[in-house]
């Protein structure tokens, strides 16, 4: 059976949302391999760049440190020559091209799009480089149905396509919720709507405000976790004057703040998952999501639609969950949806690939 080595390269980065994912796949790969010792998986090794080695505790999985820095050089063409003759997993979008044979994560192709708001050499090197390390691996994974055929029709990956491994977000229950949260930031429980604040175009956040606007939905507050005022306006986008801002918050600020929402919003043009929408189902709190991208597949009719472009269907579906029925009815519906999407179900559908490609190589 041939080595398993896991690219590293993620760790050396800030942790955004596609490194905490292949953080996670990582931890939950190796507890497996701690309930098994001496079973029939392959050995496997973490190769990390220099300064790496202490971001990440495994128990099975062993962490090798090298001593040259991180970057694409790095990536390219000193991890192949590191982790020769081995099955490469990369999990974080981005794969050395040389490399053979390898397992490549892609979360979604949202570089395909004018709207990524990607900077455009970025997204210029994203559309040359991508297909050529989906086409030069033995298995594409990525985390939905919506994403896997938005990456065949987009060309990125070849005749064989992509897999679907779900993301996990029962994280979010593995912290107490912080008590004080609310308080610090003024909030009375259902007294608000959580959104996650973004500058980009797709994340379409303007029509949230728009529905906001001249105080439509007032008393209920909006609160915005992640950037402030002053990066949203430098986006062109114009928050409510009464807008709360939370900031960066943690797992335990993030639960309090979604066991005390009234719903979260979540207009999102395109996701390849949607993670918000599904931790926020499990904690209680109803999800308004755009039907739009994976949000259809991944919380079906467990959360209230409103379309992307219409505020005043945004005001609707926020003012029906003050109807006591319906809230009850959704806050039930999205706990049974959600608590499908575990990391524990998502590590051992990647340690089933890791095996068979182990052994086929």
């Amino acid at each position: 059976m041939r080595r398993v080595v896991f690219n590293g390269k993620f760790l050396a980065g800030g942790m955004n949302g596609v490194h905490r994912v292949a953080a996670r796949l990582l931890r939950e790969v190796d507890a497996l391999l701690v309930e098994r010792p001496g079973g029939d998986d392959p050995s496997c090794t973490l190769i990390v760049p220099r300064g790496c080695a202490g971001r990440i505790a495994l128990d099975s999985v062993a962490v090798v440190e090298d001593d040259r820095p991180a970057g694409q050089a790095w990536e390219q063409l000193r991890l192949p020559r590191l982790a020769a003759g081995s099955l490469l997993v990369n999990l974080a979008n981005l794969a050395p091209i040389a490399h053979r044979p390898k397992l490549t994560m892609l979360h979604d192709a949202q570089f395909c799009r004018a709207d990524s708001s990607y900077p455009w050499r970025q997204r210029m090197g994203y559309r040359l480089l991508t297909p050529l390390m989906a086409r030069s691996s033995a298995r594409v994974l990525t985390v939905s149905g919506y994403s896997r055929d938005d990456l065949a029709m987009r060309g990125v990956v070849g005749r064989g396509g992509a897999q679907v491994l779900y993301n996990g977000a029962d994280h979010v229950l593995e912290v107490p919720a912080d008590d004080a949260a609310l308080a610090r930031l003024g909030l009375n429980p259902r007294g608000y709507a959580l959104m996650f604040g973004s500058g980009k175009a797709y994340k379409n956040n303007h029509v949230v405000f728009d529905a906001f606007a001249g105080g439509a939905l007032a008393p209920l507050r909006l609160v915005i976790v992640g950037p402030d005022r002053a990066a949203l306006e430098k986006a062109g986008l114009s928050p409510p004057a009464d807008t709360v801002f939370a900031g960066p918050c943690d797992d335990a600020a993030l639960r309090a703040l979604y066991e005390g929402a009234h719903a979260l919003l979540f207009p999102s043009r395109t996701e390849g998952f949607g993670l918000p929408p599904v931790e926020a189902m499990l904690c209680g709190c109803p999800a308004i999501v755009a039907p739009c991208g994976a949000m259809p597949e991944v919380c079906g009719d467990a959360a209230l639609t409103a379309g992307p472009d219409d505020p005043a269907a945004w005001r609707s579906s926020i003012a029906a969950l003050k109807i006591s029925g319906l809230r009850a009815k959704m806050v039930a519906a999205g706990f049974a949806r959600a608590k499908r999407y575990t990391w524990a179900a998502a590590g051992r559908t990647l340690l089933g690939h890791l095996r068979e490609l182990a052994r086929a190589a």
